[in-house]
């Protein structure tokens, strides 16, 4: 890491204009010779000029520690220093906002551009009014609600529209708390976690009860959740710190969902319940909610338990209200005690936001309720963190009602047509008349085909290339595009041992994912096609 010292002259550098090339990369002229050349965009994002040795009018600088450039041939002043910074320590003096302003866009910069991030779901575009809303939030610790009040009423304002987006029914004490069951959370970990710690509080009332043991004989069993294999990292965090079994259920590579037929073997009077995911990370699969609910009710008939469901919404909490034909999903099927969601995904927030809504607090959200009184008057907390900024609160608020109902309807709409140009165009690309690519997500496999927007695919296993998804992976790198390749395998969350994702391929077969978010474009994703064919040419000739 090269620190420029002398902040006049990296703001004259910075402000410089220089001409754009084919790349969309500034170009800078050096005087190193006149013999230079623009080459192929790498996947580090550097931009080299290249010259022949023997033509070379200089030879590079020699960079000392704390000192100058020896080298006064290159287009920089003599007051320039560079500091190499190997291990970081506080500095002794402070420097200028400025300087401490562009040493974080010297990190920022070398990341990949966020906007062509196809691997993660979280979201990247803001309007200006949008990035005030968040710098104002910024200010305001949302736990003081006594000094907060009407922040705080904001973000039960934001619980309540999204309470009813899920069909909670409305509590019958809604007039005393002025908001259903819910809370703001640190993206949809927390409310994942949140919601575990509730069913677990549940099962241990119940099992005290129908076994007629006191509390401290409860606590002393590890009690277990049933869930697929295709579970986000928020759900190993629950079983390491929460003391529970996972109940493991993997799927199959056609559906990536959890097979509801097979729960009665998975669940015994110590479950705590069922989680379905809706919308998987690695394809965008909906988990049948539906399926799921009519097996928990005749289970639970059958043998006096009250196995209930988690949904899991944090990719499609804020997709599958507003997709047409899918079957009942929320809390209008009976067993739905809790549904969480990202924010931060596709409601389209800053990262950090997270949702989650339970059907009611009595025997709920009531057994994770803290009251607090140190803060000049008493406040509920429903959440594990305590003190956290209200710029994710002002955030979605802002997003919902900028878009409103027909806005996300709007927008799904527009995403799942981009992903289905994108989805088209891998699977017209060949190698002597077989396809390249095997199509894996809902719509390229599945019978149940609406999905997240998400194109998920591997390279065709029968061509036996020689590369695969990952490698495709990094060949799509030197095109600035970064997508998520990785193998179909999964570590256990308390063994760590590396199992299969799924029943009927091996834990070795690997595949990559698209996201399409908010920002990827009809032209974007033309690009990123030819970036992929590209890539996969390149890969072939070598």
């Amino acid at each position: 890491f090269a620190q420029a010292v002398d902040q006049e002259t990296t703001d004259s550098l910075s402000q410089s204009s220089f001409p754009t090339n084919t790349f969309g990369v500034q170009e800078t002229q050096t005087q190193m010779g006149n013999n230079t050349s623009i080459g192929a965009p790498a996947a580090g994002n550097w931009l080299l000029a290249c010259q022949q040795p023997e033509k070379a009018s200089h030879a590079m600088p020699e960079i000392l520690p704390g000192g100058d450039c020896t080298d006064q041939a290159l287009a920089f002043p003599e007051n320039l220093t560079v500091v190499w910074i190997a291990d970081m320590a506080i500095p002794e003096h402070g420097s200028s906002p400025r300087s401490c302003k562009s040493g974080v866009e010297q990190y920022h910069l070398l990341d990949f551009r966020e906007q062509l991030n196809t691997c993660s779901y979280v979201n990247v575009t803001f309007e200006p009014e949008e990035e005030q809303v968040a710098t104002m939030g910024l200010k305001i610790n949302l736990a003081d609600q006594n000094v907060y009040p009407e922040s705080f009423r904001m973000h039960n304002d934001v619980v309540n529209m999204i309470a009813k987006l899920w069909h909670c029914p409305k509590p019958s004490d809604f007039d005393q708390h002025g908001c259903y069951p819910g809370a703001g959370t640190v993206g949809s970990t927390e409310g994942c976690l949140l919601a575990g710690l509730v069913l677990k509080a549940r099962w241990r009332d119940w099992f005290a009860n129908k076994h007629g043991v006191d509390a401290d004989t409860v606590r002393g069993m590890h009690p277990n959740l049933v869930i697929s294999t295709t579970f986000q990292a928020c759900w190993e965090k629950l079983f390491k710190y929460m003391d529970i079994e996972p109940r493991l259920i993997p799927p199959s590579y056609t559906t990536f969902t959890l097979d509801p037929s097979k729960l009665k073997d998975f669940i015994d009077d110590k479950t705590i319940g069922v989680v379905c995911i809706l919308g998987n990370h690695f394809a965008g699969q909906y988990d049948p909610v539906w399926e799921v609910d009519g097996v928990l009710e005749d289970l639970n008939k059958e043998n006096g338990y009250q196995v209930g469901i988690h949904v899991d919404a944090a990719s499609g909490g804020f997709v599958a209200p507003f997709q047409e034909g899918l079957p009942t999903w929320d809390f209008r099927l009976k067993n739905v005690l809790s549904i969480s969601a990202s924010g931060h995904k596709f409601g389209n927030s800053c990262c950090g936001t997270g949702w989650v809504v339970w059907r009611q607090r009595k025997g709920l959200s009531d057994s994770v309720a803290t009251k607090v009184s140190y803060l000049g008057g008493s406040a509920e907390s429903h959440t594990l963190n305590f003190s956290r900024p209200a710029q994710p609160v002002y955030v979605q608020f802002y997003k919902l009602l900028r878009l409103g109902m027909q806005g996300y309807a709007g927008q799904v709409k527009n995403q799942m047509t981009v992903a289905d140009f994108i989805r088209k165009s891998l699977a017209s690309m060949t190698k002597d008349g077989d396809h390249m690519f095997e199509l894996l997500d809902a719509v390229g496999k599945s019978q149940q085909r609406i999905c997240l927007p998400v194109v998920a695919a591997m390279l065709n296993p029968s061509l036996e290339l020689g590369f695969d998804d990952i490698d495709l992976q990094r060949a799509i790198a030197h095109g600035h595009w970064f997508v998520g390749g990785h193998r179909m395998s999964m570590h256990h969350p308390l063994t760590h041992e590396t199992l299969p994702l799924f029943t009927d391929k091996s834990q070795d077969q690997s595949m990559f994912r698209i996201v399409v978010k908010s920002n990827l474009t009809m032209h974007l994703a033309g690009n990123l096609v030819r970036v992929i064919d590209d890539a996969v040419k390149s890969l072939l000739k070598r």
